[in-house]
């Protein structure tokens, strides 16, 4: 089976965050992706992308197993108090463990990971991750396009976006166990063992065992 999007949008949901997301990001983000793909980005966001009556944590594990990757905004909530958020990271960092993407293939992720606000400190579990710095753009209202913060957010993503891209463009296929019902099932039992053994680096304010 295909993948059905390009990017998984990760996030933690609030009132600002979420309009900087809609207002400020996700606008420019979809219009250098559209120049840069072959096709119309296929972007899966939690807001849009859930199908009304279903059961949306079943939804949502399977629309970041049918993405190519992930564009994770970190911000302190992300991995503090949010147990969705840790478990969409971990499910796609389980994914790069099991297509065995590392420092010697192409891509070597896939986790696109940018900073909204500063984290101090950077959990175990990120900490020896690199990411795309944001926070100097975390504004919103109209007053960001009327500064020179505005072009100069626009100049830094044209210039990010290639990694991405560059992502989507060499993801591995598909992988079997993902396929088919059963498949599935299984990887979400094993999830619930990967995830024991390292939410905990995300912080210690997640209740434990997390699962789908």
């Amino acid at each position: 089976m295909p993948y059905l999007y390009d990017v998984f949008i990760s996030y933690k949901r609030g009132r600002i965050n979420e309009q900087w997301l809609n207002e400020i990001f996700l606008p420019f983000f979809e219009n250098y992706l559209d120049n840069e793909l072959p096709h119309k980005p296929r972007i899966f966001l939690d807001t849009s992308g859930l199908t009304p009556g279903v059961d949306f944590s079943n939804e949502l594990f399977r629309s970041l197993i049918y993405s190519k990757c992930m564009l994770s905004i970190w911000s302190p909530p992300y991995f503090r108090r949010s147990e969705w958020c840790v478990k969409e990271f971990l499910t796609m960092q389980y994914k790069q463990e099991i297509h065995k993407l590392g420092a010697s293939t192409v891509p070597r992720t896939l986790i696109w990971p940018i900073v909204y606000r500063d984290i101090d400190p950077l959990p175990d579990l990120v900490k020896n991750i690199n990411y795309l710095d944001y926070s100097d753009y975390n504004v919103v209202g109209e007053a960001f396009f009327k500064s020179e913060k505005s072009l100069k957010f626009q100049e830094k993503l044209q210039e990010d976006i290639c990694s991405i891209v560059d992502i989507i463009n060499n993801v591995p296929e598909m992988h079997p166990d993902f396929e088919t019902p059963e498949g599935q099932a299984n990887t979400l039992k094993e999830l619930v063992t990967y995830f024991e053994t390292r939410v905990g680096q995300a912080g210690d304010s997640i209740q434990k065992p997390i699962s789908w």
